[in-house]
């Protein structure tokens, strides 16, 4: 049997890319930025609503749900079988406006010229195992705006909502 000829860098290369696979190695990427080795799952639950727009909450639950246990890099799970409990308040809802100008001479009117929805929440997420809060904050704020012209709150939830969640992810793991 004939091998072909390997240079001398590409050999060095290959015989530790070989070496490095056969030694067992387990270094592997988790994601969650030094989440403590137990916490592998994670329960979402619904969020109180103390706001007056009950499509708050089912927006924010599905946001959640769908972003939050990818950034940390870990499984959803009941609540009765998850690692990290996430519990919160959706405490207030603003949609004003931030960009007007004065109507028509003679009149009392204002031209609105952009929205800005403001969603505040207060959360802890809890390791389970540990009984301990790993982070919590009363104070999260996002932001999102829109023209009224030819837009809805809708979209600017969207992005206030995007807003928090990276919030979440960034205190979380700046914690561990």
């Amino acid at each position: 049997m004939v091998f072909p000829r390997i240079s001398g860098s590409w050999a060095r290369a290959s015989v530790l890319l070989l070496s490095a696979s056969l030694s067992g190695c387990i270094y592997g990427f988790r994601g969650g930025g030094g989440l403590p080795d137990h916490i592998r799952t994670i329960y979402i639950a619904p969020f109180e609503n103390q706001t007056d727009k009950p499509e708050l909450d089912p927006q924010i639950f599905r946001a959640l749900n769908e972003q939050l246990p990818r950034a940390l890099g870990l499984r959803l799970a009941g609540e009765q079988n998850a690692d990290l409990v996430v519990t919160g308040k959706i405490v207030r809802y603003d949609d004003v406006a931030s960009n007007y100008r004065p109507g028509q001479q003679n009149t009392n009117s204002i031209n609105v010229e952009l929205q800005q929805v403001s969603i505040s929440l207060a959360i802890q997420l809890v390791d389970v195992r540990d009984n301990l809060v790993r982070w919590e904050s009363s104070s999260l704020v996002g932001r999102g705006e829109y023209k009224p012209s030819g837009g809805t709150d809708e979209a600017a939830r969207t992005v206030a909502i995007k807003q928090i969640i990276q919030q979440v992810v960034d205190g979380a793991q700046s914690q561990w």
